[in-house]
């Protein structure tokens, strides 16, 4: 028996090097998950094809060494997923330029994104576009791109066999696959009691080892620990990114008694970015702090998503749940007035911490410190008198400032 290199290899030798690595495969799942998610949100049906739907069946997910992932679309919905590239996109998942009709190829590297690819490698997910045509008095499902149909001419799925999709355990979810795979799995020479190794990138120099196995006569592999091998990933370690547009902005506060103050450091604070979120205080949380708004916190909610400086209004519960907001909403930089200055630096680690100087001469502190030489049945008139002009407060509030 010739050896490889003067040493005679092993089925487990061989093994340990070829499949990939446990953070290669996680980056996989979690470009999958991204792509998976959208596409579902779209209501674009695909399932799992060639050897991704093998890697279901035989390993309960990704081959262990297989370098892509393949699926297929239904010719109908190919203009809907050309529509949707821009979203995955946003997430790290980019679209090739398309060269050949009837095919998607996405990748993603940990240029495109980070939070999916955290290693120097290229993930890439091929979409194959299915066109119905009859064979043999059968409807069925082949490549719409000549090229594949030429390479792969039996490897054509019945419309019986495929529909309806059937849930296959892949990885740390389920994924959509074909429902009877039988007369696929036969016509393309897919085997579950046995298998090859192929990958489309850096494979070539495991032939002379391949040939070495095969005299050994431990190959094609049919040994059940590495037949069924698979990598275990947990859900908790496929964290994926969310659409990222611009820069986006945080403030809070109470915004009572909406004032020319507000309407200046909002428009500062909108400035800074392309989005403007503003936690705002509860009624409950006001309470615990020791103060009481004139408005409530649906109407001053009302008002700041009236401005048009604000985008977004959550509610501000606790002193405690910035750090948390910042990593939830994505936060590019996170913003106060000048009188909160040093008091957020912590949250440096996490985004850009700018503090405003305020607008002079006026607070709602102020206003409420001028009311307070005011009779009770003073307040309470115009108390009613503030609730009861809520609506022009609203529409002012509406006319003063622009969306970038």
């Amino acid at each position: 028996m010739e050896a490889v290199n003067g040493q005679s290899v092993t089925l487990d030798d061989f093994f340990s090097r070829v499949i990939l690595g446990n953070g290669y495969v996680q980056s996989y799942y979690r470009m999958f998950k991204v792509f998976k998610e959208v596409l579902d949100k779209h209501g674009i049906e695909f399932f799992m094809h060639s050897g991704t739907m093998l890697g279901a069946v035989r390993h309960k997910g990704l081959i262990p060494w297989d370098d892509d992932i393949d699926v297929m679309i239904e010719e109908f919905f190919e203009e809907k997923l050309a529509q949707v590239a821009p979203e995955l996109e946003s997430l790290g998942v980019h679209l090739k330029p398309r060269d050949m009709p009837g095919l998607f190829q996405f990748f993603c590297t940990n240029k495109t994104s980070s939070e999916i690819c955290k290693q120097d490698i290229y993930l890439q997910i091929d979409v194959f576009v299915g066109k119905r045509e009859t064979i043999d008095g059968n409807t069925v499902l082949h490549y719409k791109a000549k090229y594949f149909k030429d390479c792969f001419p039996k490897r054509y799925i019945e419309l019986d066999s495929l529909y309806p999709l059937k849930d296959y355990e892949f990885g740390p979810f389920t994924a959509k696959g074909i429902r009877d795979y039988s007369g696929y799995f036969s016509r393309s020479g897919f085997r579950t009691d046995e298998a090859i190794v192929m990958r489309h990138m850096n494979f070539d120099h495991f032939l002379p080892e391949i040939e070495q196995l095969k005299q050994q006569g431990v190959y094609p592999i049919r040994d059940e620990k590495y037949l069924r091998f698979r990598h275990e990933i947990k859900m908790e370690d496929l964290v994926t990114p969310k659409p990222k547009v611009g820069k986006t902005v945080l403030t809070y506060g109470t915004f009572d008694l909406f004032h020319v103050g507000h309407v200046n450091l909002l428009r500062r604070l909108r400035e800074l970015g392309d989005r403007l979120v503003v936690g705002l205080s509860t009624d409950e949380f006001n309470a615990l702090k020791g103060k009481k708004s004139f408005y409530s916190y649906e109407e001053r909610r009302n008002i700041l998503l009236a401005s048009q400086y604000v985008d977004e209004v959550i509610p501000e519960n606790t002193w405690e749940q910035k750090a948390e907001d910042v990593k939830r909403y994505n936060i590019d930089i996170f913003g106060m007035g000048n009188d909160w200055e040093g008091k957020f630096d912590e949250l440096k680690e996490l985004c850009e911490v700018v503090y405003l100087d305020r607008t002079k001469d006026i607070s709602t502190t102020e206003v409420k410190q001028s009311l307070s030489g005011l009779s009770v049945e003073k307040i309470k008139e115009l108390e009613e008198s503030l609730h009861s002009t809520l609506d022009i407060v609203l529409h002012l509030a509406s006319s003063v400032g622009a969306r970038k």
